[in-house]
């Protein structure tokens, strides 16, 4: 469902110079989340990936995404680890969570897809804190791909809930977009991948 009403949109995503190879969609939520305090009060923000093209693509240090598929990308603050996971909150929202979710779509080439690689695999990206959490993480992920369009969006004061009023401000973003996937859940430590399954 796209977005109308009275909110004032007065943006709108840019196309890339290259060709698609991906689609990147930033998601926020002011819903109350699933596992945490924190979550509960401020809701969650995360992004996803879809592959549109005919071949594999790589994503940060090794994750493999075949043609056609998706996966989300999230920073969580989990005992197992306290960082980016991959293909967490298609198992949510089947579970019933973050229904009112607004979102944007951007095109992704293949220099978009470079950096957003490069962001993903740093380190230094890959920790939740405070002040580094689920929104800092989705927004850079998509400030990374959207370098240099005019889409960047400003970190300063964002929380799940003001994010979400941001995004509602594009032409065309959507509420409740799909992301089914059938992807491996998990996160990297160090190079290794380290397959999860989420209890009920």
């Amino acid at each position: 469902m796209c977005g109308c009403g009275g909110v004032k949109q007065d943006r709108i995503v840019h196309a890339p110079d290259g060709a698609a190879i991906a689609e990147l969609t930033l998601f926020a939520t002011g819903e109350r989340g699933k596992v945490s305090p924190m979550l509960a009060a401020e809701g969650h923000a995360y992004c996803s990936v879809k592959n549109v093209s005919d071949l594999p693509i790589t994503l940060g240090k090794g994750y493999i995404l075949p043609a056609a598929a998706t996966v989300t990308i999230a920073s969580w603050e989990f005992d197992a680890h306290a960082g980016i996971w991959y293909n967490i909150e298609p198992t949510y929202v089947d579970q019933g969570w973050f229904v009112e979710r607004k979102s944007i779509t951007r095109d992704v080439d293949e220099s978009a897809l470079e950096r957003m690689n490069e962001y993903l695999s740093d380190d230094g990206v890959d920790k939740w804190t405070l002040f580094q959490n689920c929104t800092h993480f989705a927004v850079g992920l998509w400030n990374t791909a959207a370098d240099g369009s005019g889409d960047v969006i400003d970190f300063k004061g964002l929380t799940p809930t003001v994010l979400e009023k941001q995004i509602v401000r594009f032409v065309g973003y959507e509420k409740g977009k799909s992301h089914e996937s059938d992807c491996p859940i998990g996160y990297y430590s160090g190079d290794d991948f380290t397959q999860f399954t989420l209890a009920d």
